[in-house]
């Protein structure tokens, strides 16, 4: 056989050399999903099933529109946007004209109603008078109709004069009627009470009162210590106490609100711990809270238009109820937070026996002001003297 003719070898793999290969490939990738499946179940049953995470959470408080008491004009504004205000503090000045001339006429109104009920005790005394002086001339012609009476036999008195004294008689009774119904009506007037306190004079110090309060309402003031925001009055716009003129966000108090799915809060209870981070501060600032409540309705319920599901093009969706979280107050300090902020929130479920609704209602009110309460004891001072000047008396008088 020639060399042309032998058969040339060549180094070719077997043909098993692939299948091997590939099995070790197949046998790794196995390995590695059930490792991950391993390492997945293992997450679950240690971490993720005492969990409840949402990222569907925005930072929330209490906006306070700021209006006012009374209507009028603004002459002054002392706060802007950003600015922080602490309670008490004047934020508007409305234009006092009106009022303090409203003020000033009901202080002159009450010298006229303190003198008009010196009138009526004195009208008291005077009719007091009028009724012993009616009784006397009642008795003077009782006495002179009796002498006449004894004489009109024996002719020693004409028939006129005994006419005469029997008609001053009934004259002089009918005057002392009068005088009584005069007297009743002039006590009914006065009244039981000392003239200091007539309800005429109480009347009136109530409207001077309500005068004083809105002359005192003319500078409008924060009611509570926080930041301005939204302000909308400008000077010399007309205003009324429907008006919002600004708002201010306190900072002490403010809470998220985690919305949560539905199927998410089978086991979600009030007192469970909280982690919170905002998009603001990134991850490396963790809050520490916890649930404050769980809301009785989802947000739909509680939209401008409820939804109608009693359709024939009913479609389920998930609802979402907005869980309140506390923020660790400290934390707050430190790291200032604004209403509307991204939150992510991760609750730890591991408590059960906690309740799923609040047991006792608040022992104390959420929130207080003062401001609206204008102190009178200086004005009382005033009213009394004016009173006093005017009655010029001692006791009740009669």
């Amino acid at each position: 056989m020639s060399v042309e003719e032998q058969p040339q070898q060549t180094n070719q793999p077997s043909p098993t050399a692939p299948s091997k290969t590939r099995n070790h490939t197949l046998i790794w990738i196995t390995l590695t999903l059930a490792v991950i499946a391993i390492a997945w179940a293992l997450f679950y049953f240690l971490y993720l099933q005492y969990h409840e995470y949402t990222d569907d959470a925005y930072s929330n408080g209490n906006m306070i529109n700021i209006t006012t008491v009374i209507s009028g004009t603004p002459i002054a504004i002392l706060a802007d946007n950003t600015d922080l205000v602490e309670e008490g503090q004047p934020l508007v000045l409305l234009d006092p004209t009106t009022y303090q001339i409203a003020y000033d006429r009901e202080l002159t109104y009450l010298a006229v109603v303190a003198r008009q009920v010196r009138q009526l005790y004195d009208a008291v005394a005077s009719n007091t008078a009028n009724v012993e002086a009616k009784r006397a001339l009642l008795a003077q012609a009782e006495f002179d109709f009796q002498n006449r009476h004894a004489l009109i036999d024996s002719g020693a008195v004409s028939g006129q004069d005994y006419v005469h004294a029997r008609d001053s008689l009934l004259v002089a009774a009918m005057a002392l009627k009068q005088a009584e119904a005069d007297l009743a009506s002039a006590l009914h007037s006065a009244g039981p009470t000392v003239m200091e306190h007539h309800p005429l004079i109480e009347q009136q110090k109530t409207s001077v009162r309500q005068a004083y309060y809105n002359l005192s309402h003319c500078t409008v003031r924060a009611p509570h210590t926080g930041y301005v925001a939204q302000r909308k009055c400008q000077v010399g716009q007309w205003v009324t106490p429907s008006t919002n003129m600004m708002a201010v966000i306190p900072t002490d108090y403010m809470w998220v609100d985690a919305n949560y799915r539905e199927t998410q809060l089978k086991y979600m209870r009030i007192g469970q711990p909280a982690t919170v981070t905002f998009d603001l501060y990134g991850k490396d600032v963790v809050f520490e809270g916890k649930v404050l409540g769980i809301p009785s309705g989802s947000g739909s319920v509680f939209s401008l238009i409820p939804p109608q599901n009693a359709t024939g093009n009913w479609i389920k969706i998930v609802q979402r109820l907005p869980v309140r979280i506390s923020v660790d107050p400290e934390k707050r300090r430190q790291y200032p937070l604004r209403l509307g902020l991204s939150a992510e929130v991760d609750v730890t479920i591991t408590e059960q026996d906690l309740p799923m609704l609040a047991q006792t209602p608040p022992s104390k009110p959420i929130a207080v002001t003062d401001i609206f309460v204008i102190p009178m004891e200086g004005l009382e001072l005033v009213m009394d003297e004016i009173v006093t000047t005017n009655l010029q008396v001692v006791g009740n008088g009669f």
